[in-house]
C-alpha cells in the first residue's frame, strides 16, 4: 500500500497538469469570445446611433417645415389689407346697416374659404359629410376669425364654438401679439386636430405694442397632413418607428399613431415609468440610449425636442433587430467553444484512461490501444479539415497536388481522388494558376510566408480569396513541400461595400439636411469639397489626405443644423450674441460626428476650419504649424466658396474679387502656399470658377 501511493501520484499528475492547461485555454477562449462580441456590439451601437440621429434630425426638420408652412399661410392671410380693414370696421361699426355688414362678412367668408381650399384648411361639407342626416357638420380642417372676447366673426363650414382651452389660447395671443401653436387634440369627430393661432392687427398700426384686434385660427387634421411624414420609411428595417409624445402632468401622451395599431392620443403612460423609452427621451432629450417602448419591447432610441409645438420626436428600433448580427455571432462562438470543451474533455479523459492502464496490459493490447488512439486522432483531424471553410492545398516542388481538403473538391465539384498529382493549371485554370504561381515563386525565393488578395473564377463564379503560401517541413521526393490556404472573403468584401455605400448615403443625407436648413448655403459643402480636393491635388497631397479633405469639406457645415433658421436668413448686422451663436456651429459639427471612426484627421480638419495663422481665429485661437495642412486648405476653399456664393445679407463676389481678398489675408489668415495653389486652380480649372 505504501509503495503504491507514489505510483498513483505519478499517474494522476499528468492528468492534473493537462486539466489545468485545458481550463486555462477554455477561460482564455471565453474571455476572447466575450471581448470580440462586445466589440462588435459596441460597433453596431455606434452605427445605429449615427443612423437614428440622422433620421431623427431629418424627421424633426420635416415637421418644423410643416409647422412653418401652416403658419406662413395664416400670417399671409392675417396681413391681407382687406381682411384687416373689414374686421376693424365690423368691430367698430357694430350698429352699421345689416346690408353693409353682410357685404363685409361675405367678402371675409369667401376670402378664408378660398385660402382654406388652396392651403388645406377646408373641408367641403358636400363631399365630407358621410350621408344626409340631422347631425351637425363638424369639419376636421378649417379657418375662423375670432374676436378677443371669443365671438366668431366668420368661419369655414363646420367650425364649432371655441371651448375653454381654445379661449385660453386666444387670450394668450391677444396678450402677447405673437402666433401660437395649439396642441394636437381629438375633435368631436375623434380626429387629431392641430391648431394654429395668428394675431390680426389694425390696418393702420399705431405702435409696436398695439394689441391685436382679432385672432385668425386655423386647424388641420394631423392624421392626413402631419402623421404621414412620420410614417415615411427611410430605413430598410421591420421595427424602425418614429412617433411624437408630450408630457401632460404626470402622464406621457402618445400623440401620433403607433406601429401596433394604437390610434393617436389614445395611449397615456406614467411619466415616471422606469426604463420607458418616452420617459427617458423626455428627461434626456437628444441622448442615444436604450429602454422599453410602449409595448414593452427593448429598443434603441434617440429623441429631438420640438419646442415650437410642445412635442418630442422619438426615433427607435428594436434592440433585437439592431444587434441581431452581433448576438448571432456571440451564440455561434459560445456554442463552438462549448463543443470544443466537450471534445477536449472527452479526449483528455480517454487519453488518461488509456495511459493509466497501459502498463497493465500486454504488449499486443498496448499496440492496439495506440493504433485506436491514432485512428481517432486521424479521424478528428480529417473531420476538422473537411469542415473548414478555407481551401487547403499541399504542393510538391513541381507545383503538383499532394493533398487537398474537401472544401476544394466541393468548389470544383470533383472528387479529391481525381485531383491527386494534377498541376495548378489543370485544377484552377490558366488565369487562377498564373496568380497562384506568382505567390508560390515569391514564397520559394524569399523563404517566408507570403500573403496576397487574389480574385479569380471557379466554375463560373467569381471569388475573392485571401491567399497564404509558405514552405512546410514535409518531404516529398526528397524536397520540402508548399502549403497554400485560400480564405474566401467574397461575402466580407460585399458587406464592406454595403457599409461604404451606407456611409456615403448618410453623408449625402447630412448634406441634404444642411441644404434644407440653410437655402443660401445649398450645395455649399459639395462645392467646397471640389475646390479643396483640387487644391490638394495641386499641392501633391497623398490619396489619404485628399480623402480626409473631401469628407471634411462635405461635413464641415453640419453644425448649421443646430443654428436657428432665422439667424442664417438674417439680412441685417448680427448682434454680439448672434455672432457667438453662429461661431458655435463648428463645435456642434464636431459633437455630432464624435464617435465616428474616420481613417484620417477629419474631425481635426473640421474643428480648425475657422483658425487663422496669426491666431485670430476660433474656437481655440490656434496659430502657425498648430493648424494642420488639411484644415488650412479647407479654410481657404470654404472662404472662397462663401465669397463667390450669394448670401441673405449680400450678393456674390466675382472670382477675381474673392481671390484679391484671400491674397490680402495670405500669411496672416491663410497659408500662402495654399492660396497660391487655389489661385492656380481658379485660373486654370474652369470648372471651379463656375462652382
Amino acid at each position: 500500500m505504501l509503495k503504491a501511493m507514489p505510483d498513483n501520484k505519478m499517474k494522476t499528475k499528468p492528468f492534473l497538469i493537462s486539466a489545468a492547461i485545458l481550463i486555462c485555454v477554455i477561460v482564455s477562449g471565453i474571455f476572447s469570445a466575450l471581448y470580440l462580441t462586445r466589440y462588435e456590439e459596441q460597433r453596431d451601437l455606434n452605427n445605429w446611433q449615427i443612423t437614428l440621429s440622422v433620421v431623427a434630425d431629418s424627421r424633426a426638420a420635416d415637421i418644423m417645415k410643416w409647422v412653418d408652412g401652416r403658419f406662413a399661410v395664416l400670417q399671409d392671410l392675417a396681413a391681407n389689407g382687406s381682411l384687416q380693414l373689414y374686421v376693424e370696421q365690423l368691430l367698430i361699426n357694430l350698429e352699421a346697416s345689416r346690408e353693409t355688414e353682410a357685404v363685409q362678412l361675405s367678402y371675409l367668408r369667401n376670402l378664408i374659404q378660398t385660402t382654406g381650399q388652396r392651403s388645406g384648411f377646408y373641408d367641403d361639407p358636400k363631399t365630407t359629410m358621410p350621408a344626409p342626416a340631422n347631425v351637425a357638420f363638424i369639419a376636421n380642417n378649417g379657418l375662423a376669425i375670432l374676436t378677443s372676447d371669443f365671438r366668431i366673426i366668420t368661419s369655414t363650414p363646420g367650425f364649432a364654438s371655441p371651448d375653454a382651452s381654445l379661449q385660453q389660447a386666444v387670450q394668450k395671443v391677444i396678450v402677447s401679439g405673437k402666433h401660437l401653436f395649439f396642441d394636437i387634440q381629438l375633435n368631436e369627430n375623434s380626429q387629431p386636430a392641430a391648431g394654429f393661432l395668428v394675431p390680426v392687427f389694425s390696418l393702420q398700426k399705431q405702435s409696436d405694442t398695439q394689441r391685436p384686434i382679432a385672432i385668425l385660427y386655423g386647424y388641420n387634421n394631423a392624421a392626413t397632413s402631419l402623421f404621414p411624414i412620420l410614417a415615411t420609411k427611410s430605413l430598410a428595417t421591420k421595427t424602425a418607428e418614429t412617433y411624437l409624445v408630450r408630457q401632460d402632468g404626470n402622464l406621457i401622451t402618445y400623440i401620433s399613431p403607433l406601429a401596433d395599431g394604437t390610434k393617436p392620443l389614445t395611449l397615456s403612460l406614467a411619466a415616471n415609468a422606469e426604463d420607458l423609452v418616452a420617459s427617458l427621451a423626455l428627461h434626456n432629450p437628444g441622448k442615444f440610449s436604450q429602454g422599453n417602448d410602449y409595448s414593452g419591447t427593448k429598443s434603441l432610441f434617440t429623441s429631438r425636442i420640438l419646442p415650437a409645438v410642445h412635442m418630442t420626436l422619438i426615433q427607435k428600433i428594436s434592440y433585437a433587430e439592431a444587434l441581431a448580427e452581433s448576438q448571432s455571432h456571440q451564440r455561434f462562438l459560445l456554442i463552438s467553444l462549448l463543443l470544443a470543451l466537450l471534445l477536449s474533455s472527452a479526449l483528455m479523459v480517454a487519453a488518461w484512461w488509456y495511459g493509466s492502464s497501459i502498463k497493465e496490459r500486454q504488449a499486443a493490447h498496448d499496440l492496439l490501444v495506440k493504433s485506436r488512439q491514432l485512428e481517432a486522432q486521424t479521424n478528428l483531424l480529417n473531420a476538422i479539415n473537411d469542415n473548414m471553410t478555407e481551401i487547403i492545398v499541399l504542393l510538391d516542388s513541381e507545383s503538383s497536388l499532394i493533398f487537398a481538403n474537401k472544401t476544394l473538391a466541393d468548389h470544383l465539384q470533383t472528387p479529391i481522388a481525381d485531383l491527386q498529382g494534377k498541376s495548378l493549371s489543370n485544377i484552377f485554370g490558366p488565369d487562377a494558376s498564373a496568380k497562384l504561381q506568382e505567390i508560390v515563386k515569391r514564397a520559394t525565393s524569399l523563404r517566408k510566408i507570403i500573403t496576397s488578395e487574389l480574385s479569380f473564377d471557379i466554375k463560373g463564379k467569381q471569388h475573392v480569396f485571401f491567399a497564404t503560401c509558405m514552405s512546410v517541413v514535409y518531404e516529398f521526393k526528397g524536397k520540402d513541400s508548399l502549403l497554400i490556404t485560400l480564405n474566401d472573403v467574397t461575402l466580407l468584401q460585399e458587406a464592406q461595400t454595403r457599409r461604404d455605400r451606407l456611409m456615403k448615403q448618410i453623408v449625402y443625407s447630412l448634406m441634404r439636411a444642411i441644404d434644407l436648413h440653410d437655402p443660401y448655403s445649398a450645395n455649399h459643402s459639395a462645392k467646397t469639397a471640389k475646390v479643396a480636393t483640387a487644391v490638394g491635388r495641386a499641392m501633391g497631397l497623398s490619396a489619404e489626405q485628399l480623402t480626409t479633405i473631401e469628407i471634411a469639406a462635405n461635413l464641415c457645415n453640419l453644425g448649421k443644423l443646430s443654428l436657428p433658421k432665422e439667424l442664417l436668413l438674417k439680412t441685417g448686422e448680427l448682434t454680439t450674441e448672434e455672432q457667438t451663436v453662429l461661431k458655435s456651429e463648428t463645435a456642434s459639427a464636431a459633437e455630432i460626428l464624435t464617435g465616428i471612426d474616420f481613417e484620417g484627421p477629419v474631425l481635426e480638419t473640421i474643428a480648425q476650419k475657422h483658425e487663422y495663422l496669426d491666431g485670430s481665429g476660433y474656437p481655440k485661437g490656434l496659430a502657425g504649424d498648430k493648424i494642420i495642412l488639411t484644415s488650412r486648405i479647407l479654410a481657404a476653399a470654404n472662404a472662397f466658396i462663401a465669397m463667390t456664393s450669394p448670401r441673405a445679407y449680400r450678393d456674390r463676389l466675382t472670382d477675381k474679387e474673392a481671390m484679391t481678398q484671400l491674397l490680402n489675408g495670405a500669411d496672416s489668415k491663410y497659408d500662402r502656399h495654399v492660396i497660391a495653389a487655389l489661385f492656380h486652380v481658379v485660373e486654370n480649372e474652369n470648372v471651379f470658377s463656375k462652382t
